[in-house]
């Protein structure tokens, strides 16, 4: 009875860590839980007592920070092959539901690739529609700016003219690179926070 006890509860941990497990493949979510009752029965030797399986538990951590560990060091080991800015992007929102930083990390993201696609369209676009396509500025408005393929004319004067092209080409490709960048070391912070076992 002890012994069914004991691995009752095992079950009922290793359910709570899936359901945080969501960053993950299910074929990778279920070889984590595999290996945490691996471990956790390694542990244990043979001992299945309640009390034996909550210390090894307890040395575990709770589900959360234990999932946490796991998909944070299975999504960064996955950057080490792979680092193009997709997968690097792709990297931060599977992780943004693990930690406050996290979702920091992907609005940062998300703002930075969408500024420097902007920047790149406009530049490539400019030869195409000069009257409608630019860098705005509201007359009156010194922080009202706009950027991009208007479908008319916006009131206020286009910043660049053509210099928009080598601007907003050089641009783009710098706050693209600067998102990367930013992306990769957050994902390294991410990881050792994890490890750290901090929040």
């Amino acid at each position: 009875m002890s012994s069914d006890a004991g691995k009752a509860h095992l079950d009922t941990y290793l359910h709570q860590v899936q359901r945080h497990l969501g960053g993950l493949p299910d074929s990778e979510a279920r070889e984590t839980i595999a290996e945490l009752r691996s471990h956790v029965l390694d542990k244990v030797a043979g001992d299945f007592s309640v009390r034996a399986i909550e210390a090894a538990l307890d040395e575990l951590g709770s589900p959360r920070e234990v999932a946490r560990v796991n998909v944070t060091e299975r999504v960064a080991a996955e950057l080490e092959t792979n680092r193009s800015p997709w997968r690097v992007f792709s990297a931060i929102g599977r992780l943004a539901s693990l930690s406050v930083y996290g979702v920091f990390a992907f609005f940062v993201s998300l703002f930075g690739y969408a500024l420097a696609v902007g920047f790149v369209i406009t530049a490539l676009v400019k030869p195409f529609n000069p009257r409608n396509t630019g860098l705005w500025v509201e007359p009156g408005h010194a922080y009202s700016w706009a950027l991009g393929v208007m479908d008319k004319p916006r009131p206020g004067y286009e910043l660049l003219g053509w210099w928009i092209i080598p601007v907003g080409l050089g641009l783009g490709l710098l706050f693209g690179w600067l998102t990367w960048r930013f992306g990769l070391f957050s994902v390294r912070q991410m990881r050792r926070t994890a490890r750290g076992g901090r929040d």
